[in-house]
């Protein structure tokens, strides 16, 4: 969940009513080391003072996100979805693995098989011209034929790889945390199924 981007928390409506903070001012508390200049003078302001000043503190937080600063959020499916609807989801998109087609292209970004590729076009040129078909062909299928092995094994290990590079990324982004859903009684959750007004157990 980007809970920087402004764009999200336009409509704070939820069951409950109407959620007090954006996800960008919620954002701005979110790093406790962040600095911010005071209005007047040349000092600075942290974001755990910004917590007490502006926010009336942790109650005023829980209170305007309907948190029990004891038993956590209500829970009902609806109240997960209005969290979701207006927060999102706290999850990063999956990363892009890339096509077959792109990974083939990629063999041309090195010069390498650039020079192949010109001298196996020139050779079969030059072949069919002096020798004819197929005596002439022989030098210059022999070099395209080394290339495409080059690209096929190479695109093919560059796929499997970055198949595998996803399947990890899912999996390190799997995570238990514990969190007060309704009752003092901790349960566990995957952090992808965390949302705003959560309270999480260390």
């Amino acid at each position: 969940m980007d809970l920087g981007d402004d764009n999200l928390g336009e409509n704070l409506l939820g069951k409950h009513g109407e959620y007090k903070y954006k996800a960008g001012e919620l954002g701005e508390i979110c790093i406790l080391d962040n600095h911010y200049k005071e209005e007047t003078g040349s000092g600075i302001v942290i974001s755990s003072r910004l917590i007490m000043e502006n926010f009336g503190g942790p109650n005023g937080i829980a209170s305007g996100l309907f948190t029990n600063l004891k038993t956590g959020i209500e829970a009902s499916p609806q109240d997960i979805m209005d969290r979701i609807n207006i927060y999102n989801k706290n999850s990063f998109p999956p990363p892009k693995i890339k096509t077959i087609l792109e990974l083939i292209m990629e063999n041309f970004e090195d010069p390498i098989n650039k020079v192949l590729c010109f001298a196996a076009m020139v050779s079969l040129l030059i072949g069919y011209i002096q020798h004819g078909f197929p005596a002439g062909m022989l030098e210059g299928t022999s070099i395209l034929v080394a290339l495409i092995i080059i690209i096929v094994v190479s695109s093919g290990n560059n796929y499997l790889s970055e198949r595998k590079l996803a399947e990890l990324m899912k999996l390190s982004d799997l995570q238990d945390v514990f969190v007060f859903r309704n009752s003092e009684d901790s349960i566990t959750v995957d952090a992808s199924e965390l949302v705003v007004g959560d309270l999480i157990k260390f």
